[in-house]
């Protein structure tokens, strides 16, 4: 193990950290960055930010976000019956089989998590005005507008142009800084994590919040038994996609710095943790189909059952911080 000395971006800890080598594997092209784990708080962060062309290429057409909103309607019309339930507005019969052991656990891992039973657990109103930051193609705001939110929008500076999602929602080629109003409650749906910046970036979510809103960032954490027991195989440390991933003490001192605190905490880890992981390890790229028949489905199921208790124990490997205005 090597050390390097460098301002950590959420504690301004200068070491010396800790490096290690981490290889882009979701693509498989096995390039290999440099990281460092913070001294002080533990936040998992790559040495050089990639910039221009070098980072873009990294996030080529089939990158997951950009084609989010495509999927089939059929699905579709299931997730909006399972949130429906998960908000108690609808969706009684099917929204219940939707969230039964099995089901459930396979839907979070398709849908990236459970933001929709974050907002239900945080009572937010259906004319609550939201901005997703890093949007993509507009997959959660479609998915909000059909269970019936209607003042939404989503701003990501590498679409390609100002256009709408696929139920219509504004979706702006622009910069955090750059979008103008004041909503109730800005969403970082695994987004943030990818900024070279990220108190710089809440500062400006901070400035931006209406009286009483809130911040939503969704990130996965070194604070987890996935980062302690696979190390520079851990699929959540895409490198180099993921430029800073917090610990659970550096989300909370990187709040601070921004004029906000951390009031409360939504684990919501899958088994893909574990999945992804192993995968890793066995040198196979989570877009490589072989993926598919490595595990048997009683493993994926103990996963799964591991992911939930794991996610009790606030040692799930993604969370969702709810960030309000000191």
């Amino acid at each position: 193990m090597t050390a390097v000395t460098s301002e950590c971006r959420l504690c301004d800890s200068t070491g010396p950290h800790q490096t290690l080598e981490i290889r882009e594997m979701m693509f498989g092209t096995r390039e290999v960055f440099e990281y460092f784990s913070c001294a002080a708080c533990d936040t998992l962060q790559i040495v050089t930010v990639l910039e221009g062309e070098e980072l873009m290429r990294h996030y080529p057409a089939t990158y997951y976000s950009h084609n989010g909103a495509g999927q089939p309607r059929v699905l579709e019309w299931l997730v909006s019956q399972r949130d429906r339930f998960k908000l108690q507005s609808g969706g009684r019969v099917f929204g219940s089989v939707m969230t039964a052991p099995v089901p459930e656990g396979i839907f979070r891992v398709l849908l990236g998590g459970d933001a929709v039973s974050m907002l239900a657990q945080l009572g937010t109103e259906r004319d609550a005005r939201i901005l997703d930051v890093g949007c993509g193609s507009g997959a959660l705001l479609d998915r909000l507008a059909r269970v019936g939110f209607g003042s939404l929008v989503g701003a990501d500076p590498f679409i390609a142009a100002d256009g709408e999602s696929r139920e219509g929602i504004p979706l702006l080629k622009r910069y955090l800084a750059d979008v103008t109003g004041e909503f109730d409650l800005i969403m970082f749906n695994h987004s943030l994590e990818h900024m070279p910046d990220p108190v710089g970036t809440l500062q400006v979510a901070a400035r931006k919040l209406a009286a009483g809103g809130m911040c939503l960032a969704r990130v996965p954490t070194t604070s987890s038994e996935a980062w302690s027991m696979y190390g520079a195989d851990w699929v959540q440390a895409d490198a180099p996609r993921h430029m800073v991933i917090p610990s659970r003490h550096g989300m909370a001192l990187a709040a601070e710095r921004a004029g906000l605190r951390v009031s409360q905490t939504f684990d919501d880890s899958t088994f893909g943790q574990f999945t992804g992981s192993e995968a890793y390890r066995g040198d196979v790229p989570v877009t490589d189909p072989k993926i598919l028949t490595m595990f048997r489905p009683k493993q994926i199921w103990e996963w799964e059952k591991r992911a939930k208790h794991l996610n009790q124990q606030n040692r799930g490997d993604q969370t969702g911080f709810v960030l309000r205005v000191k």
